[in-house]
């Protein structure tokens, strides 16, 4: 019998999902943004909307179907299986994701941070394959990260490894959606981006954002600010050059606290191309100690927005070939 899993990428503008066969290849995909900045009722409601058109597309038998990994956009305790807190969706305060799913769609389901399961997709089935050590960053609407020491994903004690996005970079800067202030987040993320721009609107800089921040109350996005900055703009310019910079000195800190073989760097963010990714290079390098400049290699995600669906679906074949009914519980 042939065997497939799902994975669902649950992030916090968009939920990416996918039917995948044990060697990495996806069958059918399915997107939608119906959950964006919704309670989690209404994101729950989008993941279970989500695997149920997967399923109407009869392309495998449902009893071939292994089981359904879920990365989640969130800090989760992994033996809970909860979702403890979201900085990219409002409200989500111990959540038990894992086990409202498993009810729901009536197969096992394996639940972790979705920069986890991106991770351990570009270690198995892309850019990191044959590395030992080796991190993902991710730099979305969030900035996300996930570990491989040893060529084992590190989780932590409880499933929270990796937070680098909350790690304090300005004493007293700005105000971060996790509710500290100076986080690297609060600079480098879509969520970073969108602010700074409206508080350099609000200080009435000239600049044509002003005239593209969506009157709802939303964020506007990345893309936004990169098409502005291509057509001149120099706040702009400026904004994705800061955003940029720090994308960098969370770089420099993988390089000095992990010593990895490789950083692969992911993210719609990292599309926008040279202007943030030449700040971001010399964030790592003046932030990183220079002996240490040429102890690592960066590449750019091979899995593309697949990374989150095929590292969760990787989750669901490894846990099944335990043989131990693991697949209940974070691993």
């Amino acid at each position: 019998m042939n065997a497939y899993a799902i994975g669902i990428d649950v992030g916090g503008t968009k939920i990416a999902a996918g039917i995948v066969d044990q060697e990495g290849r996806v069958l059918a995909t399915y997107q939608t943004c119906a959950h964006s900045e919704q309670c989690p009722e209404h994101v729950i409601a989008a993941v279970e909307e989500t695997y149920r058109a997967l399923l109407d597309r009869d392309l495998v038998p449902p009893q071939e179907i292994l089981g359904v990994g879920v990365g989640f956009a969130g800090a989760i305790d992994g033996p809970a299986g909860t979702i403890l807190v979201s900085s990219n969706l409002p409200d989500w305060a111990h959540v038990p994701l894992r086990d409202i799913l498993t009810a729901r769609l009536g197969l096992p389901v394996i639940l972790d941070n979705d920069a986890h399961m991106c991770a351990v997709g570009e270690h198995r089935f892309g850019a990191g394959r044959g590395t030992r050590d080796m991190c993902y960053v991710c730099f979305s609407t969030g900035y996300g990260l996930g570990a491989i020491v040893n060529n084992q994903l590190c989780v932590g004690h409880t499933g929270s490894a990796g937070e680098l996005s909350h790690v304090v970079v300005e004493i007293g800067g700005a105000q971060c959606t996790c509710g500290k202030r100076g986080c690297l987040m609060a600079y480098a993320s879509g969520i970073g981006i969108a602010r700074m721009v409206r508080e350099r609107v609000a200080a009435g800089e000239q600049t044509v954002l002003g005239e593209m921040l969506p009157c709802d109350g939303r964020r506007i996005s990345g893309e936004q600010v990169a098409a502005a900055a291509a057509a001149g703009d120099r706040v702009a310019r400026e904004v994705l050059q800061r955003a940029g910079y720090y994308f960098g000195v969370g770089l420099s800190m993988l390089v000095q606290l992990f010593n990895p073989e490789l950083i692969v760097v992911g993210g719609g963010l990292t599309r926008i191309g040279p202007l943030l990714m030449d700040a971001c290079m010399a964030g790592m390098r003046e932030n990183t100690q220079p002996e240490l400049w040429n102890s690592v290699r960066f590449a750019p995600w091979a899995l593309g927005d697949n990374v989150g669906v095929i590292g969760a679906a990787a989750e669901v074949f490894a846990a099944a070939s335990e043989h131990t009914h693991p697949m209940t519980c974070d691993r």
